[in-house]
């Protein structure tokens, strides 16, 4: 009895075994609820489309921004110094103050930004 060799399934070019930089910037995306931020605050995601409720990832990304803008202004100002607890005058530093209001200014339009990004990319709830 004559033994037939088995035969390999072709190669139809779908199925992709290395990803290659590419093909992800040809249609490729990624489906995010929530973004990941680099230092800088833009989004990590290649080519991101929002899904999931709409209110829930504006609040997301208003909290991630926000507190991202104020570290960045804290950042900024390493350099104020502060008294131990307990000492000191009980009016607020002139430094601290001028720091507390940047930092107010850096949220409010680190929250403006993040309702914008998700009204631009929202796509629904993924049905």
């Amino acid at each position: 009895m004559a033994n037939t060799p088995k035969k390999e399934p072709e190669q139809s070019g779908v199925l992709q075994d290395t990803p290659t930089p590419a093909a992800a910037q040809h249609g490729d995306h990624d489906r995010i609820v929530m973004a990941s931020r680099r230092a800088d605050g833009t989004m990590d995601q290649n080519n991101p489309e929002f899904i999931g409720d709409k209110d829930t990832a504006i609040a997301a990304a208003k909290v991630q921004l926000g507190q991202q803008a104020a570290s960045a202004v804290d950042v900024a100002a390493r350099g104020v110094s502060s008294t131990p607890q307990g000492e000191g005058a009980s009016e607020p530093d002139a430094q601290v103050q001028a720091l507390k209001d940047a930092q107010d200014q850096a949220v409010q339009t680190a929250e403006n930004r993040a309702v914008r990004e998700v009204e631009q990319l929202h796509q629904g709830l993924g049905d």
